[in-house]
């Protein structure tokens, strides 16, 4: 696999000194099945190494790092089949939109809104949705952060995100911040305060995770991590391809209303090397301008 370097032409994104390390697409391009939506890709290391992937062919709708949801009020925004306690996985016209607007870009950052729509075009939620790039003292590192805070329009009462795991499909509560790794990487280490390996991550509340990936022959990791008092269930696949992320509705449906909007966050550090212990990534996490909260447990775990 070939070292993606992003031109200095990049399109807008997320950069530190000038250099730009990630691309953020309004995400119009996309077919309906796919839940057009706003995402960031490449995400680069500072070596030039891209860690996200983008309309794979063997999941085209999943889009590198983005925000997604596959049952959204009955409206499936992640894209590709939706599960039916009857028939399993089926394809369905029922694939929302995600349009992009007010967005702003600077040094460092790139925040803007989100109109959530269904398959009829009726709007059912709006987001307020971050990113930042931070300096990370960590030579070879950078870090990453992504806020969103969603809540319904004002002719939607409530929302109320599922999952296939919640329609009867074990395992699989994905929905939420998903960041679709690289494809090419063969045998990533996966690490977290649950143990080593993706089936000890998978479904575990652990604080952070870890994937270190060689491409190329030379190793890069990304370390994730959640706000601490918001832990929620890691969904991660390491068979057939790499993704994770926090999931929000694993066991049970997740609620949300104007007064208590859906809040969710996201932070990595994107590192050229390996990480090959938990007390390495969290040496790396607690240097992470957003993450220097972590508690005595994080630290010994």
């Amino acid at each position: 696999m070939a070292i993606h370097t992003t031109p200095a032409t990049a399109a807008p994104g997320l950069s530190l000194g000038g250099r730009p390390l990630a691309t953020h697409h309004a995400g119009r391009t996309q077919p309906v099945s796919s839940a057009p939506r706003p995402f960031m890709h490449p995400v680069v290391s500072l070596r030039g190494v891209t860690v996200t992937q983008a309309e794979p062919a063997d999941h085209p709708h999943h889009l590198g790092l983005s925000v997604a949801f596959s049952d959204l009020n009955g409206t499936n925004f992640w894209g590709g089949s939706t599960f039916t306690a009857r028939d399993g996985p089926v394809l369905l016209p029922n694939h929302g939109t995600q349009v992009p607007w007010g967005w702003q870009y600077s040094e460092g950052e790139a925040a803007g809104n989100v109109s959530w729509r269904s398959q009829t075009g009726a709007e059912l939620a709006v987001e307020r949705r971050s990113f930042h790039s931070l300096a990370h003292p960590e030579p070879g590192s950078w870090s990453l952060s992504l806020t969103s805070v969603i809540v319904p329009t004002a002719r939607v009462d409530h929302l109320v995100v599922s999952s296939s795991a919640v329609k009867g499909r074990t395992g699989a509560g994905y929905g939420g911040i998903f960041w679709r790794f690289v494809r090419g990487c063969n045998d990533p280490l996966i690490l977290s305060a649950a143990g080593a390996g993706h089936a000890a991550a998978h479904g575990s509340r652990s604080r952070w995770l870890s994937v270190t990936m060689v491409i190329d022959s030379a190793p890069v990791s990304v370390i994730l991590a959640q706000e601490p008092g918001r832990l929620l269930p890691w969904f991660i696949r390491a068979d057939g391809y790499l993704g994770a992320g926090p999931a929000v509705a694993w066991a049970e449906p997740a609620r949300a209303d104007r007064t208590h909007p859906l809040r969710l966050s996201l932070h990595a550090v994107i590192h050229d090397g390996p990480v090959d212990t938990g007390a390495r990534a969290l040496e790396l996490l607690q240097q992470h301008p957003r993450l220097n909260r972590l508690s005595s447990r994080d630290r010994t775990s």
